[in-house]
């Protein structure tokens, strides 16, 4: 089972590295050997949410693996073909369900046929990106590449009890590049809190204080309470530009008033209005991969995260491809 060899330990060390690194395999049928898995995390080697994202790429791929156990810091992986289909993955956790989607989304782009898979575990994950964020950033931004995918969520399953549940229909479809160097004008945007088992003055707070210190018009603003099998906080606002969507999350959490909530929110929204880049932080690490796979494009964006950097390093170790960054500039995929 010879391949390429990756050091997880490379940039911030984490389970990115052996999810690119599954995606990259899957897309092009390379073979990898990866050591020092999540090297720099507290408890090193493979979790339970990272065994399920190794064997979730075996089951839509047949693939033959060495060292997938728990703890383990090394692990072997041969592709097979990637073939579409009906597949169901519990986590087991609250681990995230988005990143194990993420994980599986561009191979089964271009399988064989339509897939349906039902996922099960965390979707708001503070660690990760949100099931909302998946479905309200990332995937519209996909869709504007040619993706072909829909969302039906079930469930909500935060932190720490997971049980979140939700299905993802996915066709196979061709990526195309896409330039995302201007937002354009602000057309819409609202205001959502979502109170889950939690009392609906807290959703009010964070409304109020959020609209007391945003002092611009927003379209809407209101409380939702989705069904999750626990209670959980996350407060949203929402922006459809003329070229792009956007929205940034602020998480609740015990014992962060929801003034405080709505102040660090608040500033996420400044700080991204008052700048000239197009996608955030974490849509920035994350339209990487698809652009490898259209094979082309470009965007603006502020700074790059130590997520985006070590992503960019493990693409161009597997694929050849280089993003080229530099302050002021679009990032441009280069092969």
């Amino acid at each position: 089972m010879k391949g390429i060899h990756i050091n997880g330990d490379q940039g911030e060390g984490g389970g990115q590295v052996l999810r690119t690194c599954l995606t990259l395999s899957l897309l092009y049928g390379i073979n990898f050997t990866i050591s020092n898995i999540r090297a720099r995390r507290d408890k090193p080697g493979l979790r339970r949410q990272h065994l399920t994202c190794v064997r979730a790429a075996r089951e839509i791929s047949n693939a033959r693996i060495e060292g997938d156990e728990l703890g383990s810091t090394e692990l072997s992986f041969s592709p097979g073909e990637v073939y579409g289909g009906e597949y169901r993955f519990d986590i087991g956790t609250a681990g995230s369900t988005t990143l194990l989607f993420q994980t599986l989304l561009l191979p089964l782009l271009q399988a064989n046929k339509e897939s349906r898979i039902t996922l099960t575990g965390g979707t708001h994950n503070p660690m990760a990106p949100t099931l909302t964020y998946l479905r309200q950033s990332f995937l519209p931004l996909l869709r504007q590449m040619g993706a072909n995918v829909e969302v039906e969520v079930k469930q909500w399953g935060f932190v720490p009890a997971g049980g979140g549940q939700w299905l993802a229909r996915i066709k196979p479809s061709k990526l195309t590049p896409i330039e995302l160097t201007e937002r354009g004008r602000l057309r819409k945007c609202r205001l959502v809190s979502y109170c889950v088992g939690l009392p609906e003055s807290i959703g009010k707070r964070e409304i109020d204080t959020f609209i007391g210190l945003y002092h611009a018009p927003i379209d809407k603003f209101y409380i939702r309470s989705p069904v999750a099998l626990s209670s959980g906080n996350l407060l949203c606002f929402d922006m459809k530009f003329e070229q792009m969507q956007l929205s940034i999350i602020q998480l609740g959490r015990l014992k962060l008033r929801a003034e405080a909530v709505a102040e660090k929110l608040n500033k996420q929204v400044r700080e991204y209005l008052s700048s000239k880049a197009v996608l955030d932080r974490y849509l920035t690490d994350q339209i990487m991969l698809p652009m490898v796979v259209a094979r082309g494009g470009c965007f603006s964006c502020d700074q790059l995260s130590t997520h985006a950097t070590t992503n960019m390093e493990v693409i161009a170790q597997m694929t050849g491809y280089h993003l080229l960054f530099k302050p002021g500039h679009p990032c441009k995929l280069m092969g």
